[in-house]
């Protein structure tokens, strides 16, 4: 199977566990959820999933109780939630307080961040560029990802964009 093939098949796979999910049912209180990054842009070479909501009100309650009713509705395997709050936030800007949680729901790796403050991000819009880049950019992203042994711990999907709409790296 071509990459771009197996993309697409995990991209369905991917908008399969999200309707699965229901994230809006399980966090009601918080903004839509907006799915970002590969499976958003049709990068996928992994079964890895971002979700991010603008969460003003959210709280630590809140967020355990959206993931008690996800593990009531599908295998969930793990979660690691984190209040990136106050000196634990994840950058030195005050706008960038969240709660973070890395899920295994199956096979799938699923990234939930309920930002604190509402402030435009550059995620939805970073993937939907993706989605329309040449079928040559997409084809070398998508080899750099799956050939790349350090992808995803070492080198990023973003350090692999950079490389390839910027640099013009194509292997």
């Amino acid at each position: 199977m071509q990459l771009t093939d197996q993309a697409a098949a995990l991209q369905a796979e991917a908008f399969r566990l999200l309707d699965q999910l229901d994230l809006a049912t399980a966090f009601p209180g918080y903004g839509p959820p907006q799915l970002i990054g590969s499976a958003r842009s049709g990068l996928l070479v992994l079964r890895d999933l971002d979700v991010m909501f603008d969460a003003p009100g959210a709280t630590t309650s809140g967020v355990l109780a959206g993931l008690a009713a996800l593990a009531e509705r599908c295998e969930l395997l793990s979660a690691d939630v984190r209040d990136e709050r106050g000196d634990r936030r994840p950058t030195p800007r005050p706008t960038d307080e969240r709660f973070y949680a890395v899920l295994q729901v199956g096979e799938w790796k699923v990234d939930l961040t309920f930002w604190i403050h509402e402030v435009d991000r550059p995620q939805v819009a970073d993937a939907v560029r993706l989605q329309r880049i040449s079928g040559e950019q997409r084809e070398a992203i998508l080899r750099l990802k799956h050939e790349c042994p350090g992808y995803p711990e070492l080198i990023g999907g973003t350090d692999i964009y950079a490389a390839v709409l910027e640099h013009g790296v194509r292997a």
